[in-house]
């Protein structure tokens, strides 16, 4: 489930970051760098989820 909503989010990042250069639309741009923002927050709350889960079933 995580590889393939990262691998969504990845698609998208793409397609945003190329709609911005074939239309020079700073709208994309701005929708683009919140999708990495978001991407970045989501793998270190997975990042997260999964140190604990370690620990705590230990």
């Amino acid at each position: 489930m995580i590889r393939l909503m990262l691998l969504l989010l990845g698609i998208t990042a793409m397609v945003l970051f190329g709609l911005y250069l074939l239309l020079d639309d700073k709208k994309y741009l701005h929708y683009f760098k919140q999708t990495l923002k978001y991407t970045l927050f989501l793998m270190v709350l997975v990042a997260v989820l999964f140190v604990l889960r370690r620990i705590l079933y230990v």
